[in-house]
């Protein structure tokens, strides 16, 4: 979802800039705005399936994939968490912020507020996964081919 607000603010659209502040300050993006970015996804979308990275962020938004899957006549199979340290994701968003030129992600300051306010939000969504017994654990600390594998795996089952 990331990289759709990205495409949708170097759109120039209304929305593109409606959501701008918020990425630029590192806050999460209302539930109205992402609801109709959600909504782009799922109108542009002909595949029978999707992956979403780095969404939903807020309990509010698990109720609006789950509202949106629902009239789409999909159903969401897994939730992956990555359990990182913040000092870790630090270090690697900045790392792709050099690789990638993403300019949101070289303001260490806005790294750690993006991932504090994940960090509050995330307990909900993950017991709310957990308890729907679609919740798969991986311990993103390890090498990104090690991920990569175990994240094959959990999609393989």
């Amino acid at each position: 979802m990331g990289d759709r607000l990205r495409d949708e603010i170097e759109s120039g659209s209304a929305l593109g800039q409606e959501i701008t502040p918020f990425v630029t300050k590192g806050v999460l993006i209302p539930d109205e705005l992402m609801e109709q970015v959600l909504g782009n996804v799922f109108a542009e979308t002909k595949e029978s399936g999707l992956m979403f990275e780095g969404f939903p962020r807020m309990i509010g938004q698990v109720h609006m994939l789950e509202h949106a899957l629902k009239e789409n006549e999909l159903a969401l199979d897994l939730m992956i968490y990555l359990n990182v340290s913040t000092d870790e994701a630090v270090r690697r968003i900045k790392e792709r912020a050099e690789n990638g030129g993403r300019e949101d992600d070289k303001n260490s300051e806005v790294i750690r507020t993006r991932l504090a306010i994940f960090d509050q939000e995330s307990t909900a969504i993950l017991d709310f996964y957990r308890q729907a017994g679609k919740l798969i654990e991986i311990n993103g600390e390890e090498s990104i081919e090690n991920i990569f594998d175990a994240i094959c795996q959990e999609i393989e089952k």
